[in-house]
């Protein structure tokens, strides 16, 4: 029996996973023209065009789709064999979870998931990765993280292969320093209200236009920002009011350093915890998300 050539196939792979073939060439530490080698060496064993190349991008024909069915299933497991058995943990070893957290995550929020997991568990050990929604799900998929947390679900493509799980949903708020709280409510009021602004796709009426009909005076927005940790500086600096989500501050709010002022109809702000669909690290995922 001859069997297929699993190095060449792990190319092609990861010409289509990363985009082409200079990408790939970066992620698996090979130059270009190898990878382009085994690519082709593939398609001339199997007698198939896998790859339509031009001058400007490099697309999948769809054999090379079925093929790619094939080589994620084969890929995954790999990955997944790693992770069970060269990384395997001993029962009195430490458990260890790999998070990605996506900007405009709070860090009161993963303090808190932190603390109650280590209360469960005082061996757990937990990583923590920072990056975009892209980065971090191309880490997920290659089991280099357990799970992430954005503010965002998976696409609808990816449904199939990765599951998502809402853990917290927060209303906005109007949070500031109680001296900044109470300028705004005193009754002349002032003449403009600064507002350090958390940007996310809301529906409706842009957010500072229902902030200024609530309030009754004209706001200004300097600020636009996913970044709760720089909201909730700003707002403790006692210049103007944050526009955040109420669990990016709590901490605050539960210490007087800040005070809040509900918005009317408050849009909430959902935080989601995406995760492979199967895989034998299942349990100690749900143990952290429980």
């Amino acid at each position: 029996m001859e069997w297929l050539n699993f190095r060449h196939l792990y190319a092609f792979w990861s010409v289509c996973r990363y985009g082409g073939f200079g990408k790939a060439a970066k992620r698996i530490f090979v130059s270009q023209s190898t990878v382009s080698e085994q690519v082709a060496a593939l398609e001339d064993y199997l007698g198939e065009d896998l790859l339509a190349r031009s001058t400007r991008a490099v697309t999948v024909t769809d054999r090379g789709a079925e093929l790619y069915a094939y080589a994620e299933t084969i890929f995954t497991h790999s990955a997944e064999i790693n992770a069970v058995f060269r990384d395997k943990q001993a029962s009195n070893t430490p458990s260890n979870i790999r998070i990605g957290m996506v900007g405009g995550i709070s860090r009161n929020f993963i303090s808190r998931r932190i603390t109650e997991s280590l209360q469960r568990d005082r061996l757990m050990q937990v990583e923590l990765v920072d990056g975009s929604f892209d980065e971090l799900d191309a880490l997920l998929k290659s089991f280099e993280l357990d799970l992430i947390f954005s503010l965002d679900r998976p696409r609808q493509k990816d449904l199939v292969t990765l599951s998502h799980r809402r853990v917290e949903s927060s209303p906005m708020c109007l949070a500031g320093t109680p001296e900044a709280i109470a300028r705004m409510q005193s009754s002349a009021g002032p003449e403009v209200t600064e507002l350090y602004m958390f940007r996310h796709a809301f529906e409706g009426m842009p957010l500072h236009t229902v902030i200024a009909a609530q309030l009754g005076f004209d706001v200004r927005v300097p600020v636009h920002t996913d970044d709760i940790s720089l909201l909730r500086f700003l707002a403790n600096s006692g210049r103007g009011i944050a526009v955040v989500p109420e669990m990016g501050v709590q901490d605050d709010l539960n210490s007087g350093r800040l005070m809040s002022m509900s918005l009317v109809d408050s849009p909430q702000v959902d935080v989601y915890a995406t995760f492979s669909t199967k895989g034998a690290r299942r349990p100690l995922i749900d143990a952290f998300l429980s």
